[in-house]
Formats: C-alpha cells, sequence, structure tokens
C-alpha cells in the first residue's frame, strides 16, 4: 500500500487520489483523513463563535427573565400571567447553500468549499446543500439532518465535471427552499459569478426570499457584475473572498451578521 499523505494534502489532492484509486482501503484510508482534516479546520474557526439565535417575549411562567418595561406595557391590575419574560432561542431559518462545483474547482478550492459547508452545519439548525456544474445535485435536502462528516463526505465525492451553470444551481436551490414552511428562508451562493452556461442567472435570483452571494476567487469584470446583480435582485448582501483561503473565515463572519439577533 501507498504511504497515506497528511491530513489537509489528502484533502486537497482527494480529487486526483480518487481518479487513481476507485475503491479499496487505500481510497477509504484517504478519504477519512481528508474529511478529519476538513472538520478539524471548521471546529477550529467556530471554536468560540455562538449558535445564531433570536430573542423572544413570552408570559410567565415560561422560562426567562423577567422583561419590567413588558409587562408594565399591561393593562392593570396585574394577573401572574401578565408578566412578561425574554429568553433567548435557536434561531429557525431554513438556509440553502448552493455551491459552484464545476470542473475548475479543483485541489485546494474543493477542500476550502467543504469547510465552509461544514461550518455551515455546524453553527445553523437547517441547511440543505445544492452543488452544481452544468446541472444541479442535491446534497442534502431540506430537512434531513445529515451529520457534519457526512456532508464533508458528499461534498468530496461530487464529480469534478461540467461547465458553470449558475441559473441551474440556483433553480436546485429555489426548490428545497420551496419545501420549507418556515418563515425565514435564505439562499447562500457560492460562485465566482462567470456562467458559461445557461439562463441569465439574475432573473431566478429575484425569486428567492432572500439570497445572499459569497464571490470567490481573482477579480473578474463580469463575474463581480454577475454577482453585485443577484445580491441586489435576491434583496441579500454580497460577501468578498478574494483569495480561496479565505473562503472559510468569510462564511464564518457571514453566519454571524446574517443571523444575529
Amino acid at each position: 500500500m501507498s504511504e497515506l499523505p497528511p491530513g489537509w494534502e489528502a484533502a486537497t489532492d482527494w480529487r486526483r487520489i480518487r481518479e487513481r484509486h476507485r475503491d479499496g482501503l487505500y481510497r477509504q484510508l484517504v478519504q477519512a483523513r481528508a474529511i478529519d482534516a476538513i472538520v478539524a479546520r471548521a471546529r477550529a474557526l467556530v471554536r468560540h463563535a455562538a449558535r445564531p439565535v433570536r430573542r423572544e417575549e413570552v408570559a410567565w411562567p415560561e422560562d426567562g427573565d423577567l422583561d419590567l418595561e413588558a409587562t408594565l406595557e399591561q393593562p392593570g391590575p396585574y394577573r401572574p400571567e401578565d408578566l412578561r419574560v425574554t429568553r433567548t432561542v435557536p434561531r429557525e431559518a431554513e438556509v440553502v447553500a448552493v455551491l459552484d462545483m464545476s470542473l475548475s474547482m479543483t485541489g485546494e478550492k474543493i477542500a476550502l468549499v467543504a469547510v465552509a459547508a461544514a461550518i455551515l452545519r455546524m453553527k445553523l439548525e437547517h441547511v440543505a446543500v445544492v452543488a452544481f456544474d452544468t446541472g444541479p445535485h442535491l446534497l442534502v435536502r431540506t430537512g434531513e439532518a445529515v451529520a457534519v462528516r457526512e456532508l464533508v463526505r458528499r461534498v468530496l465525492e461530487v464529480p469534478a465535471q461540467g461547465y458553470t451553470n449558475i441559473e441551474a444551481g440556483l433553480d436546485g436551490g429555489l426548490a428545497q427552499l420551496r419545501r420549507s414552511r418556515r418563515r425565514e428562508r435564505v439562499g447562500l451562493l457560492f460562485t465566482d459569478g462567470v456562467a458559461n452556461v445557461g439562463a441569465d442567472p439574475v432573473a431566478i435570483a429575484s425569486r428567492y426570499p432572500r439570497l445572499h452571494v459569497v464571490h470567490l476567487g481573482a477579480h473578474h469584470p463580469q463575474g463581480a457584475r454577475c454577482c453585485r446583480e443577484m445580491a441586489a435582485a435576491g434583496r441579500g448582501r454580497i460577501y468578498r473572498a478574494r483569495a480561496w483561503v479565505d473562503l472559510p473565515d468569510v462564511v464564518r463572519r457571514a453566519v454571524r451578521e446574517l443571523f444575529r439577533t
């Protein structure tokens, strides 16, 4: 058996190794190392980051902190059930991550996208994941509970092939959001904005309840314009990861800002 590569090298070289070793123990061991390295990097980034939450006002005797101002707004004379308390609960947003996984996504790029996906799964309660190249590939459907390691494995297993069809990826993501009954539904698109097949993605971006865009890689006038237009059409924000190595930290910041109470 060949010598196993170190963890992060296993992650960045995974697609090349996968093509050379289509089955067998060596392939399984390298994949396990790659997943370990990706999950460890994601956990290091989110170690001190709180999960997105919201505050809600409820009536006593529910658990929470007494809200004197809200209580005094109730008409007197006061009864026990007029006491108002506030408490912190997890943010119940439905999120779909739409990942560009076309032929250009090789080496360290795919490993960093997997780290970003792992961060989303660690910090958000409800995450669906759609990858795309020429067409969409559903990795995690709305409502499906998937462990972080399994999500990373699914991202790594997406084949490196096809063109960049952003419109098809957004269409697949929108289909998953429409399966949700949650009031807050959000799309998070990862792309360089340069599509070479498919229709104009701005039109379908406008059909999202909310769409935020993570603009990846070196500046390209066409891609930058497309990312800005998609974020504007989706009433969302645009985040910039100029270097691929910045992507995980950008995603961590996006989660903190987008789902702030």
